[in-house]
């Protein structure tokens, strides 16, 4: 899968550790923030078709991509502090923050500490805010059983987690069969991440509850989820419940924005001009 290549930058998160992101174009900022193990790749197009109208910043989090692998600070509120110091250091301001499943945590990690006062609108892509609940209609990511043996059983070399992220992309990430190219760039995109941290942060993420910050963030910016078609049923009525002022766009897979990009590209750009 080719990939128009962009000048890698780096910024100092503190000694020895560095985030590493792309940019391109002019305007209010957009940031990417792509999902657990992934790195500023999967955004490709979106770089390419937002950039002739903002300046889009897409980012690899502390452990993945080419930033450094740490064995600590592996979890979403640090990832929202990582996400802080990226802001603070390239002085953005209106910015549109934009996060693809477990990157929808970094954001909601950014915002349940320093809130929406440098935020015009907040996309979110296919995660929930409560990825584990009791209640049997709430949108979650798996049973407690099924993510206990994720955790415990796969999570736990580097085979077991290149396998899990190979069935996950033919089974729920695209809705057509990858060919063995594209199976293959997407796997050596996640990768990148070791598998012991894949597992810390995918526990960390099942445990994370941000659906006060959901809410909050919603009644002070235009706020946009977009939901796979494949459990619409659950996680629209949820996020309805939890957020009604959030508008929620029902799309393809858990990857549709990398599937369909001239689909969902649209659809983004129309909630940017008329849902603001």
């Amino acid at each position: 899968m080719a990939v128009n290549r962009l000048e890698s930058k780096y910024l100092t998160l503190e000694e020895g550790i560095e985030m590493h992101y792309v940019e391109k174009g002019e305007g209010d900022p957009m940031v990417l923030i792509p999902g657990l193990t992934f790195s500023w790749e999967i955004f490709n197009a979106q770089i390419h078709y937002f950039s002739k109208n903002y300046r889009v910043i897409a980012i690899d989090p502390r452990s993945q991509g080419l930033s450094t692998k740490t064995v600590h600070g592996n979890d979403y509120l640090t990832h929202g502090k990582d996400l802080a110091k990226l802001i603070e250091a390239l002085e953005l301001e209106n910015i549109l923050l934009v996060g693809w499943s477990t990157g929808n945590l970094d954001a909601w990690g950014y915002l349940k500490q320093y809130g929406t006062a440098k935020v015009q609108a907040v996309v979110t892509i296919d995660m929930s805010p409560r990825p584990l609940s009791p209640n049997a209609d709430d949108w979650t990511e798996a049973s407690i059983e099924e993510l206990r043996t994720v955790v415990s059983e796969i999570f736990i070399s580097p085979e077991g987690t290149r396998d899990f992220f190979s069935d996950y992309t033919k089974e729920v990430m695209l809705q057509q069969p990858p060919d063995p190219e594209e199976l293959e760039f997407i796997l050596d995109l996640s990768a990148k991440t070791p598998y012991y941290v894949c597992s810390a942060l995918f526990t960390n993420a099942v445990f994370s509850d941000f659906t006060d910050t959901v809410k909050k963030v919603s009644e002070n910016v235009p706020s946009l989820m977009f939901i796979a078609e494949h459990w619409a049923d659950v996680a629209e009525p949820y996020m309805k419940k939890i957020s009604p002022k959030t508008q929620n766009i029902v799309m393809g897979g858990h990857l549709m924005f990398y599937e369909s990009p001239e689909k969902w590209n649209k659809a983004l750009e129309k909630f940017l001009k008329e849902g603001k």
